[in-house]
């Protein structure tokens, strides 16, 4: 219940957010402008090239191995219709599929609602790197977010002691800063940032409810 609660919340909060932003014909809400300019104004280039090393790992082939690990981890829990008898590789190729899969449905959510609202990307002028498509919600922040998500869960439910806490704290860290990030390089307005954050906060919290209540029909079973 506590899960569906959350979900829900963040999915309103989301929805809001999108429409304000929609409404306003993609211009920044307030704060946008006043973390924005502050960015543009506090690059030295140590600090732009490890922003731009960061932010690198947040689109291409890194979130996607994330979520194919996280998802191999879990495979035989999250599977257990399978035959006894099959091996477990088997069964880990599907786990690692199935978070594929979910990682890959959730950006077509977000190129949806991408090319619904709009937005245009903050002046040119400011941007580090070539980014492309509209501005909201951030894809980069989006993809991090829903693998580190993944990873966590993974690690939630496989992992005990130091590493679990480890491997927690790293993926978190690693999605803050790549959405953070986006902001620095003065390639997305804050607001897009926090629109990945919820959407992906809105469909983890609902994926949780679901596979909890899945989790509690299986033990009365």
């Amino acid at each position: 219940m506590r899960w569906a609660v959350a979900g829900g919340v963040a999915a309103v909060l989301f929805a809001v957010l999108a429409m304000l932003v929609a409404m306003r014909d993609g211009r920044p809400l307030p704060g946008d402008l006043g973390l924005h300019d502050w960015s543009v104004g506090h690059r030295p280039d140590v600090a732009r090239t490890i922003a731009v090393a960061i932010t690198d790992t947040g689109s291409g082939t890194v979130p996607y191995l994330v979520a194919l690990v996280a998802g191999a981890l879990v495979g035989a829990r999250a599977f257990p219709g399978i035959a006894s008898g099959a091996v477990e590789v088997v069964r880990r190729i599907w786990g690692a599929l199935a978070a594929l899969l979910l990682l890959v449905a959730l950006q077509l959510v977000r190129a949806g609602v991408m090319n619904w609202v709009g937005r245009p990307r903050p002046p040119m002028g400011d941007w580090v790197g070539h980014p492309t498509g509209m501005s909201f919600p951030s894809g980069h922040t989006t993809t991090s977010a829903a693998a580190a998500l993944l990873l966590v869960g993974a690690a939630l439910s496989v992992m005990r002691g130091t590493a679990r806490a480890v491997v927690v704290t790293v993926a978190a860290v690693w999605a803050v800063l790549v959405g953070l990030t986006r902001i620095y390089l003065g390639v997305h307005w804050p607001t897009d940032v926090l629109g990945g954050w919820l959407l992906v906060a809105a469909a983890g919290c609902l994926f949780g409810a679901l596979t909890s209540r899945r989790t509690k029909q299986d033990a009365q079973e």
